[in-house]
């Protein structure tokens, strides 16, 4: 079946289609602001504080804040979030009213306010929806913060497990085994995982290395604690919870590698923290070429986790690697590469200067620059003196998503 759009209404690009909807919204929420500001000002109230607005109209103070609120903000995406239900604008009116305030004053907000309402409904179906879709057209961190932590709360109740932060730290050096080759050192995992149904195995990581075009890149693996590499993911002991994570290792037939934890106690009382360490030989390539233009690092976000941080490490002879730029990518649709570029939730901007020499420590995790500085001392890397870093970091990661780290790569 195909349809075709009318030759009177030729099809619009979807940026113009977003900006007539915010055009919309801020016509109908400045014309709902300004018909309350005037009820006020009849009442005698124009430019009141929220105190006073109660005191004089016998208000609950906590709707007299939301009047205030709704009329004196300029930003029409916070303004929406303050605007009285139908009921208590309903009581302001009445109330404006019997102050005295002219009928055809109170009439015009009241209808200003039926056709915000109106429009709400028609064109977003709820309050909290139209918040999100005025808000796409300027962000509202605020707005998207409280809806990613909505989005863990619920994704943990449904998936059964959470953790506190999930972590990754790659630091690259030029290869000693191979020339035009990148050695690599990894470090990451779980903090404070806990599940809360039993009987929940979890992936925990996946793993696979490819270049531009996607081809997978063979890798020589180490694990920077042999005595914690038993049995699958190379845990770095002295860092985990114990009794160790258990902890099955597996290939799947797409070539990735799978590190599944495995099923335990529910709560607090089953809580744990995975963390393992690796080295990869001759892994990336070093130089710049058609198919390796930037480094493009990734960590994958599948459980629901309160905080994801994300750190790379550049040795100081790697001067033709830029510096770090973050993004982060949605993974719901589970799009294959070469059809159209991911979800980008937060588009590319600069990542966090660690400097260099490279800073690491955070409050997210305990004993983390003890962890780095280990991780480096076990290959003879030497310490961070020799290192610059960039980090990427989000609270309340809206799983899955994928935080990118990348730094363009250029000609010596």
């Amino acid at each position: 079946m195909s349809t075709h759009a009318p030759a009177s209404e030729p099809e619009r690009h979807p940026d113009e289609v977003d900006q007539g909807f915010v055009r919309e919204a801020v016509v109908r929420v400045r014309a709902a602001q300004a018909a309350l500001t005037e009820v006020l000002a009849g009442a005698g109230l124009g430019g009141a504080r929220p105190t006073e607005v109660s005191r004089t109209l016998g208000l609950d103070k906590s709707l007299a804040w939301k009047v205030s609120r709704f009329v004196g903000d300029r930003d029409p995406a916070r303004a929406v979030r303050h605007i009285p239900g139908a009921g208590g604008l309903e009581i302001v009116l009445r109330a404006a009213t019997l102050r005295g305030v002219d009928h055809a004053r109170v009439e015009l907000a009241r209808e200003a306010a039926r056709l915000l309402r109106a429009f709400v409904a028609h064109e977003a179906g709820d309050q909290r929806s139209f918040e999100a879709m005025l808000a796409g057209g300027g962000r509202n961190e605020q707005l998207e913060y409280q809806e990613r932590r909505a989005h863990y709360r619920a994704g943990a109740a449904v998936w059964g497990v959470r953790a506190r932060t999930q972590f990754l730290c790659l630091a690259l050096r030029p290869s000693e085994s191979e020339d035009g080759m990148l050695d690599v050192v990894q470090v990451g995992g779980l903090i404070d995982f806990e599940r809360l149904r039993p009987e929940v195995p979890w992936i925990i990581r996946r793993l696979r290395v490819s270049d531009d075009a996607g081809r997978r890149l063979e890798i020589r693996r180490e694990p920077l604690d042999p005595a914690g590499a038993g049995g699958g993911m190379a845990l770095m002991r002295s860092h985990c919870s114990q009794p160790l994570p258990e902890i099955r290792q597996f290939v799947g037939s797409n070539g990735w590698v799978y590190d599944e934890l495995a099923a335990g106690e529910v709560g607090r009382k089953g809580a744990l923290t995975c963390v393992s360490g690796e080295v990869y030989r001759a892994a990336l390539p070093s130089r710049r070429s058609v198919d390796n233009t930037e480094g493009r690092y990734t960590l994958t976000v599948r459980t629901p986790v309160e905080a994801v941080l994300f750190d790379l490490l550049l040795h100081e002879s790697m001067t033709h690697f830029g510096p770090g730029r973050t993004a982060v990518h949605g993974l719901l649709e589970d799009r294959p590469r070469g059809h159209g570029r991911a979800s980008a939730l937060y588009e590319s901007a600069a990542a966090s200067d660690l400097g260099f020499p490279a800073v690491v420590q955070t409050t997210r995790i305990d004993r983390y620059a003890s962890l780095v500085g280990e991780a480096l001392g076990r290959v003879g890397w030497g310490g961070l003196d020799r290192f610059r870093g960039y980090r990427a970091e989000l609270e309340y990661p809206p799983a899955p998503c994928e935080l990118l780290l990348a730094c363009e790569i250029r000609d010596h």
